[in-house]
């Protein structure tokens, strides 16, 4: 029987069929290197093996964030605005409080910048499955420590509107939350958000 093909990048992520029997099981460090590869090419490298697994998007696919660099010699294809990967920076100011008629400018990353590479994973298999193409590069997000559960941490999502899923917490260069607002991946301190976010995943 033949599957039907996976989602473009740019389909609406929660409009993906549920997720069953996923594979949350954790990253081992030649899966790690081989999904940023296969990602990135040779434009990042990762600076830990101990990639971090969870569902940081909230559609129940398994996802993998991992510490990334530039690679020496690639700064130019890491900012290359054709590049098959989203650059957002969490530190960025919100939509809201630009001026009228003041477009997002897109971030830009620099040489030897600490980025946090994600990868949307796709179906039960997640980030391992070859039709995961969608990955972004975040910046300001701070060295990842842990996958935690989202609903630690309610002050994220409006009341009514709570999220299921994982964030990222930071522990550098403050104590953060890198998480997934619907559109884009955001940071808060986590001194601002309610909730110990006890039981991170295994990794």
């Amino acid at each position: 029987m033949e599957h039907a093909p996976p989602p473009s990048p740019a389909a609406v992520e929660h409009l993906r069929p549920a997720v069953v029997d996923a594979d949350f099981t954790p990253a081992r460090p030649r899966e790690v290197r081989a999904a940023v590869t296969l990602s990135f090419g040779r434009a990042v490298e990762p600076l830990r093996d101990d990639g971090l697994v969870g569902d940081f998007n909230g559609d129940g696919a398994p996802d993998l964030a991992v510490e990334v660099r530039p690679a020496a010699g690639h700064l130019a294809e890491v900012n290359d605005e054709v590049a098959n990967w989203t650059i957002q920076d969490c530190a960025a100011v919100s939509a809201s409080a630009r001026p009228l008629g003041h477009p997002r400018v897109r971030p830009v990353v620099a040489e030897d910048e600490r980025l946090v590479a994600i990868l949307h994973g796709y179906g039960a298999r997640g980030w391992r499955d070859t039709g995961a193409r969608q990955v972004y590069l975040i910046k300001n997000g701070g060295g990842p420590a842990a996958a935690q559960p989202r609903r630690a941490y309610p002050e994220l999502d409006a009341p009514g509107t709570e999220s299921g899923g994982h964030v990222l917490t930071s522990t550098s260069p403050a104590p953060g939350v890198v998480y997934w607002t619907g559109a884009r991946y955001a940071w808060r301190d986590a001194r601002k958000a309610e909730g110990a976010g006890r039981g991170a995943l295994a990794h």
